[in-house]
């Protein structure tokens, strides 16, 4: 797939390089030649030097043959005129990165989508989503949900505390609640695994779940003990972001925010209904000491600085609290943090940036309910059509690739634990996690 991308930025090049390991023709562009430089030297794109907004640029980059544009420069105006252009020039999709909340809940007047652009991001609003989302499943690497929050999806890295640590999955002690999740791929030392019965599971495994989201919960706290159901928040920062993720979290759970500039603390206290704000400084223990922190409790570092962060979440540690996340703005230190161990769970508003354009992009491309950051591999959601040849099989019957399981069965409104004894019947709607390699094979299966 040809794809266009506006902005050589830390979003633009995280893009170009997921984009690029998935086989796709990718073309950037932008005003600084500098950073052109730079991608180019670091991956197999093609670029151009000038404005995205300029249609005389566009068309030397031959957008009309392009199957997807994605404007995420700094500038709204430019990101949007670009998109607006592109749909002019009859571009299936265009994804639009935007700052100003302006643009985001104008009214159907003015309407983006309405407009032409395919999708409208805001990457604080998606960093905020992705923290939202590990609160709710403290310790995931990833967690999301799906058919309409039926099923959730959650990846869990496996502690030295926890009791499947060093033990096959038919040795499981907790047959109850193995069997109301489904664990889909192990991946060790960069190798995936779609486990068996008979499948070992180590120190530092990543997991993958699947299920309902109680049932994950309550596996989650048995197999993943070192983090804790979270009982209060306490965010460092009242910028946009801290702002935006306490309105997101404060009816479901005790919230507070740490604001040492009182303007702005007054501003977030007037925005906010159960939110205490504090006017403090998250690096004085005496601060911390004041909001009560527990094991229980989840600190969230969202000031306009990658080192105070990081110092916060420490000191936070020290004090006692049991979970800590930090915003980081430089995508080059993220790999160091989370390698050394410094924080729970870390956070950069580019990176959610472009898992939120990777997941509209794959579910947009096939039947796939999303794409798995930290795995090779996909979710297919297929439906067992009347005449299929598969329908009053078991699953422990059907034939699937080795590199390939029936994570969960829909059956109407039920979910159903996708077990061997399964038979599946017309209009279930499964969900299979499959290695890249294995997909043309299970299409073939399942659609002929």
């Amino acid at each position: 797939m040809r794809i266009l991308i506006i902005g050589a930025g830390n979003a633009g090049r995280q893009l170009a390089r997921r984009l690029c390991e998935e086989k796709h023709s990718v073309v950037m562009v932008d005003a600084d030649p500098k950073a052109l430089a730079e991608a180019e030297a670091k991956l197999d794109i093609l670029t151009l030097c000038g404005s995205g907004s300029s249609p005389h640029v566009l068309a030397e980059a031959k957008v009309e043959k392009c199957h997807l544009v994605i404007a995420v420069t700094d500038c709204d105006e430019v990101n949007i005129l670009a998109c607006l252009y592109a749909h002019a020039a009859g571009v299936p999709r265009k994804v639009a990165r935007v700052a100003s909340p302006e643009y985001i809940h104008a009214d159907d007047t003015y309407d983006l989508t309405s407009m032409g652009v395919d999708l409208v991001i805001n990457q604080k609003q998606e960093c905020a989503r992705e923290i939202f989302h590990s609160l709710k499943m403290p310790g995931a690497i990833e967690a999301f949900d799906l058919f309409a929050g039926k099923v959730m999806v959650a990846g869990f890295r496996i502690g030295e505390a926890s009791p499947l640590a060093g033990r096959t999955l038919a040795a499981c002690e907790e047959t109850e609640l193995i069997q109301q999740v489904r664990i889909i791929a192990i991946l060790r030392d960069g190798e995936l695994t779609v486990p068996r019965g008979n499948t070992r599971v180590e120190v530092d495994d990543l997991l993958y779940f699947v299920g309902q989201r109680k049932a994950i919960s309550a596996f989650a706290e048995w197999s993943c003990p070192r983090f804790p159901t979270i009982q209060k928040v306490v965010i460092a920062g009242g910028g946009d972001l801290g702002l935006m993720l306490a309105r997101m979290i404060e009816d479901s759970v005790e919230c507070v925010l740490l604001e040492q500039n009182e303007e702005r603390a007054r501003l977030c206290s007037a925005q906010l209904n159960k939110t205490l704000v504090l006017r403090a400084d998250a690096l004085s223990e005496s601060a911390l000491e004041e909001t009560g922190v527990t094991k229980r409790t989840a600190f969230v570092a969202l000031t306009g600085d990658d080192e105070n962060n990081i110092m916060n979440c420490l000191m936070a540690q020290k004090q006692g609290v049991g979970f800590t996340v930090t915003q980081i703005a430089r995508t080059d230190y993220v790999p160091v943090i989370e390698s050394l161990k410094l924080v729970s769970h870390v956070v950069s508003p580019y990176i959610s940036t472009t898992h939120a354009i990777l997941h509209y992009l794959r579910s947009q491309e096939v039947q796939a309910a999303s794409l798995l950051h930290n795995l090779p591999g996909e979710l297919l959601d297929v439906v067992i059509s009347t005449g299929s040849s598969l329908s009053g099989k078991r699953i422990q019957d059907i034939k699937l690739p080795h590199a390939a399981i029936i994570a969960t069965v829909l059956r109407g409104p039920e979910v159903m634990s996708a077990t061997g004894n399964l038979k599946l019947v017309p209009t279930d709607r499964l969900l299979i996690f499959s290695h890249h390699d294995a997909v043309k094979k299970i299409k073939a299966l399942f659609l002929k």
